[in-house]
């Protein structure tokens, strides 16, 4: 499972190391710009899908986000 990128932001060690808690990241990309939030983990879900004639399994984790004021 591959946890290093969220929503399309390269996740520090730290925070890593702490996805199973509420994590602050920064530079998340929107249509109006960037933005702050905090990711929390509310599960781990299993996916597959076939890419060129190929099976592709794996986990993802399933976060909620709350936004910093």
């Amino acid at each position: 499972m591959n946890v290093s990128r969220a929503l399309g932001v390269q996740l520090s060690d730290a925070q890593v190391k702490s996805v199973r808690k509420k994590i602050l990241v920064k530079g998340l990309k929107g249509k109006k710009g960037n933005y702050d939030a905090y990711l929390i983990t509310e599960s781990i879900e299993d996916f597959s899908y076939t890419k060129d004639g190929k099976e592709i399994k794996g986990s993802q984790y399933k976060f909620k986000m709350e936004f910093k004021n």
